[in-house]
Formats: C-alpha cells, structure tokens, sequence
C-alpha cells in the first residue's frame, strides 16, 4: 500500500531535477579535486588507493563535505543550500568519475599502450607481440614513449597523444553507454518488481538526510549509535597506525593467518587461509541478507577443505580446486538466469520498438527500454567495429564481450542484492583466459591469427573486471532517484559526463606525471614501473608465449566451469523450489570469485546479525542499522581520509599502515 501510494503521489507531483548546473559545476570542481588528490596519493606518496574502495573515497569525502557545508550555506543564503537530490547526484557523479583515474582504468591503459615498445628486448619477447599492435592505439614517436617511462623536463608531448587519447577514450566511453542501456532494461525488473535493496545506497542517503531541516525520528549525525560504530572504527584503526609508528603498541591488526595453525600434510593444503579484518565489510555486511552471507564463508572453507581431499587421495594439479573458473562458469550462469528471468521485461521492449506493442516503461526509468535496446544494439556494433578496427577476429571479438558483458551483469547483481563493498569481486582475467582454456591457443591462432592473441592481450585489463564495476552506480542511481522522487534520468546523463570528463582529467593528471617523475617510478615502482607496469609486462610476455609456443585446451579448467555453472544453476532452482534453502548461488559465486579477502568478514556478519535477529528481532535490527553504517563510515573516514591526507608524511610507516580497500 504504501509503495502504491508513493508511486503514485510521485507520477501526481512529477519527479524534481537533480542535474541542475550549480550540481554539474560542483561536481565537475569536486571531481577535479578527487583526480589531483589520486596523483598525490596513489601515483606520488602511495599512501592508499583511494579509488579502489566501493564507493571510492572522493566521493565519500565529496560527500561529507557538502554534508558539513549545508548548515552554513543555509545560514548565508538559502539559495546556496543544495538540495537532497543535488548532494546525491554530486556523489554519483564523483564515485563514477573518479574511478576512471584509477588503477583499474587509466593506471592499466597507459602500460597496456607503451609497454611492449619500451620494455621489448631481445631477452623477452614482447617484440613479437608488438608488431602486431595497431599504431594509432599508442604514441608513433619513440622519443615520447621512452619520455613517458624516464621522465623529461619538456612539457608533455600532446600531438602523438592525441589519436590514442581519443581512440581509447571513444572504447571506454562506448563500454560504459553499452553497459548503461542495459542498466535501463534491467532497472524495472530489479527495482520495481523484485524490489532489491541496494544496501551501498543507505550510506548517502542516510548522509543526506534532513539537509532540509525535516527529518523523521533521529537524523544520522545525531544518532549516538552510529556515531558509536564511527569511533570503534576510529579506535580500531589508529591503534594500527600507532602500532605501525612504535611495534610496541598493542593492536589487532588487519589479518590473523588461520592457515598457519595447519603444518603437516594433508591439512597444510588449506593455506592461505587468513581471516581478514574490514569494518567496511562488517559495516556494510550487516544490510546482506543471512543467505548470502552464509554461503559465502561456507563455500570459501569448502574450497579450501576441497584443496585438503585433493593431497589426501594425492591429486595434483597446480590450480586446484580452480576457483576462479568456477567463478566464471556461476557468473555466466547467473548472467543467462537473470536475463531470462526479465525476458517478458525484454521481450515487451523489443515488441514496443518494431511497433508490435505497447510501450513499456517503469515510473523511474531514465528514458524508455525501447530506446535502451536501440542504444544496446547500436554500442554493440560500435564496440565490433573498434576492435575489428584493430585487427581482431569479429567472432573473437564477439566471445569476448559476451564474457565481458556477461561477467558485468552478475556483479551489478552482487552490488544491487548484497551491497558488498568490493570492486575486485570479478572471476579475474577470465573474459580472456576462458577462450584458451576452452579450445586452446592453438586453436585460436590458427583460426583467429596473432593479431587477435596480441590485442586479447592488450585489452586484458578489461577482464580483471574493475572498468566494470564503475557500470553498477546507474542502477544505484536509479533507485536512489525513485527514493528521493527524482528524475533517473538525470542520473544516466550524470554518469557518461562524468566517464568523458574523468577519462579525460585522468589522461592529463597521468601523462603529466608520468612525463615529470617518469613512469618507471611512480606508484613506488623502483625503476622498473609500478605493480600494474609489472603485471601488463607479465602480461605481454605470456601472450607472446601463446603466440610461439600455443598450447592445448585445458581441460582440468574447462570442467571447472562447468562445474561452476552447474552449482550456480543447481542452488538457484533449489532456492525456486525450497523458499528457505539456506545456499544462495550470489554467495557461492562471490566465493569462488574473490573469497580471499571477503570470507571472515561475512562469518562475523553472519554471527552478529543471527545473534542480533534471534535475540532482538526485526526492531533491533533496524535499530542497530545506524551503528554498522557508523562503523563503515568511520572506517572510511580514519583510513580512507585522514589517514591518506597525511601518512605520506611518515615515510615507511604508512607502507605498513596502508589499508588495501580490495
């Protein structure tokens, strides 16, 4: 009833604008802000990454910061006081573009493009990768590539730049309006006729509350549960700092190593099993459901009790129990399930476009699903012919976006259902190793070429799934926009801005850097590049290989696909027909795909939250929802803020006091 009567006193009034030009200023201005405060923290001092949090830190910060503002814009004039729907659009906007800064995005573009020219020798064999290269994806002056990685005192040399700026600008932007449409189809489906509930979205608009002066019951910041959960993190978090100051000083750390309790054989094989520490994810956690959070340390503690059984009856295959193919294989899975559970969804869309049918719309969709389809297919061509441009195989290419795609549609899942606060929570490289461990790299050379192989390689960055993670915001935004009775269309737009402007402050922010410092020692890369330099070489080297030395299919790997999708389906229709089975295929995919850093933060979420609801019930929880907020925002707030604005000033210390927000 009250969702009804919402609805409709939303289509009676009209949805209210978010977009308005003061917004789009601020957080232009903000973003600007967030991509200088990257170069210092995460290129420079490399204190912390700030882009590497769900949500990222800037927008966190943006976001408090405008919250701390309010009172006393509202005081000077009432004009200058932005709006609810304003603030939450400025963190959209800031979270969105922010990421393409990253080490994920930009960080990964700039070796993917120079490395194989700078690096190859005649004791590697990245040369054979590089003459298969198109030139207009990296610079045609030499003297501009070595520049890049040695540093010069010359400004930086825009004019070979340019064709690669704009031909790597126009494959990210095209990804991200693609991945967008489909963000539309999906909307209703998900938010209005499964009602997920987006637990990530409880952070700003929690903040955001009573900026108008009208609030219900007690507003956030006056909360003293949530300012409780804000100093356990606090606490937590600077006795760390202060351990890793003075070792002395007593502190829990970050991580206990479980694994190392287990020394003889067979049980020696369940190492690494370290339970990690993370507010953030106990924080957070708290908003998932006790299913998914059941099944995701369940299943993490069956894979390695799987890696035991394998020493005990002597089976040895490096890799094993693969966890990462049979992340792939539940995330294909899930993908293909949840299209098919929105086909009538689709379907009408498709009727509605060749004029077969009513047109169909939600009450919050940024514009009509028909349009959406348009948008899909015509960035679906567009994204063929930029890599058919390039020289790869159409089919090749066509594999590859479906895995790419396919992957993206189960992770906006995982973040609209669970909130998890993970951008890695990816099946990592395997958009690009599946194809090789299916038919082999003989197979693929043979009927692809080496070209194919060699920008397979150069585009590996894409698989690791963080450029992606960046496409789940719209789908939050859209929620957030039905919350604050605002236009999600506003929301859409926002997002492609800020991808063209952050992609654009984020090749300026990199090359000038790069050029100033060179790139073989920012981001504490000694003198030979920084991590991402070292995995794109590794990268290069390994694709090379393929190329002279190709290999079979690997079979050990194809089946655990299979049998990761075969799980995934298996718990999906016993939840369909067993309304309270305790296993959730979300949960056992986020296992196998990132269990590493995820798995004791669920266990401890599963214990409070159980102890919580069976002791306290449903009003406890809700009570107690402020304090786990608190604790996550404080987290961020400690480690995220302060700790990055001024551990730079403490030398070797702040290494070990780094938080990886993984």
């Amino acid at each position: 009833m009250e969702r009804a009567e919402r609805r409709e006193d939303a289509i009676a009034e009209g949805a209210r604008g978010a977009l308005t030009a003061r917004a789009l200023v601020i957080g232009t201005v903000l973003l600007f802000g967030a991509v200088l405060w990257v170069r210092h923290s995460e290129l420079l001092v490399h204190t912390i990454n700030l882009t590497e949090s769900t949500p990222p830190v800037p927008a966190v910060a943006a976001l408090l910061l405008l919250a701390a503002l309010q009172p006393i814009l509202a005081r000077i004039g009432p004009r200058l006081s932005l709006t609810r729907r304003e603030m939450v659009l400025i963190y959209f906007f800031v979270a969105i573009g922010s990421m393409m800064a990253s080490l994920g995005v930009m960080r990964m573009v700039i070796p993917c493009a120079t490395v194989p020219g700078y690096f190859a020798a005649p004791d590697n064999d990245l040369a054979v990768v590089q003459e298969h290269i198109p030139r207009w994806l990296y610079p045609s002056d030499p003297e501009a590539v070595r520049e890049l990685w040695e540093a010069t005192e010359r400004p930086v040399p825009w004019r070979p730049w340019l064709g690669p700026i704009a031909h790597w600008t126009l494959l990210l932007t095209l990804l991200w309006t693609t991945t967008l449409c489909l963000t539309v189809v999906l909307r209703k489906p998900w938010v209005e006729d499964e009602r997920l509930t987006f637990p990530l979205l409880y952070l700003p608009l929690d903040l955001t509350e009573g900026v108008s002066g009208r609030t219900e019951g007690i507003s956030f910041f006056r909360d003293p549960l949530m300012w409780t959960g804000f100093a356990l993190a606090v606490i937590f978090n600077v006795m760390n700092i202060i351990n890793s100051l003075n070792p002395a000083f007593p502190a829990l750390g970050r991580s206990y190593d479980i694994g190392a309790l287990f020394t003889e054989r067979p049980w020696s094989a369940i190492r690494p099993l370290v339970l990690s520490y993370r507010p953030e994810i106990l924080g957070f956690g708290y908003l998932v459901s006790l299913e998914v959070a059941f099944s995701i340390w369940v299943f993490a503690l069956a894979e390695r009790l799987a890696s035991v059984a394998a020493m005990t009856f002597g089976v040895d295959m490096g890799g094993f129990p693969f966890q990462q193919e049979q992340g792939a294989g539940a995330y294909l899975l899930i993908a293909g399930l949840l299209l098919w559970r929105a086909r009538h969804h689709l379907a009408g869309s498709v009727r509605a476009l060749v004029g077969r049918g009513e047109p169909v719309r939600g009450d919050y969709d940024p514009f009509a699903p028909r349009w959406a389809v348009v948008g899909f297919m015509v960035g679906i061509a567009g994204l063929l012919v930029w890599f058919t441009a390039a020289g790869m195989n159409v089919g090749a290419a066509a594999v590859y976006l479906v895995f790419l795609l396919g992957f993206a549609i189960t992770y906006m899942r995982v973040r609209s259902e669970t909130g998890t606060p993970s951008t890695w929570l990816f099946p990592f490289y395997q958009a690009r190793k599946m194809p090789f461990s299916i038919m082999g790299a003989e197979w693929w050379l043979k009927h692809t070429g080496a070209r194919t192989m060699s920008l397979w390689g150069m585009l590996y960055f894409l698989s690791r799934g963080f450029f992606f993670s960046s496409t789940a915001y719209p789908l939050e935004g859209y929620k957030a926009a039905e919350e604050l009775r605002s236009k999600a269309r506003d929301y859409a737009i926002a997002g492609v801005i800020a991808v063209v402007l952050g992609l654009l402050m984020a090749w300026w922010m990199h090359l000038d850097t790069y050029y100033e410092f060179g790139g073989n020692v920012v981001e504490s890369g000694g003198v030979a590049g920084g991590p991402r330099t070292r995995m794109t070489f590794n990268e290069y080297q390994s694709t090379a290989s393929s190329i002279l030395r190709p290999t079979g299919p690997d079979r050990p790997r194809t089946w655990a696909l299979v049998v990761g999708a075969l799980i995934a389906g298996g718990l999906s229709l016993l939840r369909t027909h067993y309304l309270r089975f305790p296993l959730h295929p979300l949960g056992y995919a986020m296992a196998a795909a990132y269990s590493r850093q995820i798995w004791g933060g669920f266990l401890a979420v599963w214990l409070v939250k159980g102890a919580i609801l069976r002791f306290g019930g449903v009003r406890t929880y809700k009570r107690l929802t402020p304090m786990f907020i608190g604790l996550a925002l404080g987290h961020f707030f400690t480690m995220g803020i302060a700790w990055a604005a001024i551990g730079g000033r403490f030398g070797m210390a702040a290494e070990r006091a780094r938080v990886w927000f993984t």
